[in-house]
C-alpha cells in the first residue's frame, strides 16, 4: 500500500501553502493509484482520498487544486513505470516492445485507459512517452501530425488488447441462420478449428502503424 510521504523531495511538491511536511502531490497520487486500482477511478474522490491520507478534503486542495489535476499526476505516476528503449532503427519492432509494457500497465491499473482518455493537460511522463515515439519515427519521411496519430493509434491497440476477453468457440455462432447470413455460414462450415493466434496483437499493431505511416 502506497503512503502519501516520501515520494517527492521538497522542491518537488509545489507552491500551495499549508502543506504537512510529510505529505507530498507524488504521495498523494500514489495513495490515489491504489484506491483506483482497487475499486475504481470512479471511487477515486476527494472526500474519499483525503480519508485515506488522514487529512480534511479541504486540506487535501493544498496539493491538488481538482480531481482532475489529480487524475493528471495518477496517469502520470503510473507513465513513469514505462520503460522505453533507445530507437533502434526498427520502427516497428520497437513500438511492439513499447506497446507490449504498456498492455502490463493498463493490465495492471485497469481505470489508467479511462484515466488517459480524459486527460486535458499531459504530465511529464505522458509528455516522455511522445516524444520517444516522435524519435522513433525520425526518419520516417510522414508529416509531423501522422507521426501524433500513429502513436496515439499504438496507445489505442495496447490499451484494446490489455482487456480480457475470452476465445469465441462455436457456440457463439449457435443464433446463425444460414439462408439470413449466408456467407458467413458458408466461411463457418469450410473453415478448420483453430487455436487463437498468438501474435494477433503484433500483425494488429503493424498493420495499424503502417497504415496510419502510409508504409
Amino acid at each position: 500500500m502506497a503512503t502519501a510521504g516520501n515520494a517527492r523531495s521538497p522542491s518537488e511538491r509545489g507552491s500551495r501553502p499549508g502543506p504537512a511536511p510529510s505529505l507530498t502531490v507524488r504521495g498523494v497520487a500514489a495513495v490515489a493509484i491504489d484506491l483506483a486500482d482497487a475499486r475504481g477511478l470512479a471511487a477515486v474522490t476527494m472526500r474519499s482520498l483525503a480519508s485515506a491520507v488522514g487529512v480534511s478534503a479541504p486540506a487535501l486542495y493544498r496539493y491538488v487544486a481538482s480531481r482532475d489535476e489529480l487524475v493528471r499526476h495518477m496517469v502520470d505516476v503510473v507513465s513513469a513505470e514505462l520503460e522505453h528503449p533507445p530507437p533502434s532503427g526498427d520502427w516497428v519492432r520497437d513500438f511492439t516492445v513499447v506497446a507490449e509494457r504498456q498492455r502490463v500497465l493498463f493490465r495492471a491499473h485497469p481505470w489508467l485507459v479511462e484515466a488517459v482518455a480524459s486527460l486535458r493537460i499531459m504530465g511529464p511522463h505522458v509528455l516522455d512517452h511522445l516524444d520517444w515515439g516522435l524519435a522513433v519515427l525520425a526518419e520516417v519521411q510522414v508529416p509531423p501530425t501522422r507521426k501524433m496519430e500513429a502513436i496515439a493509434l499504438a496507445n489505442g491497440v495496447a490499451a484494446l488488447f490489455a482487456t480480457p476477453s475470452q476465445p469465441v468457440g462455436p457456440q457463439a455462432f449457435a443464433p446463425l441462420d444460414a439462408g439470413r447470413h449466408p456467407r458467413l455460414a458458408a466461411l463457418l462450415a469450410s473453415a478448420a478449428p483453430t487455436p487463437p493466434s498468438a501474435d494477433l496483437f503484433e500483425r494488429v499493431l503493424e498493420g495499424v502503424l503502417r497504415a496510419a505511416l502510409q508504409q
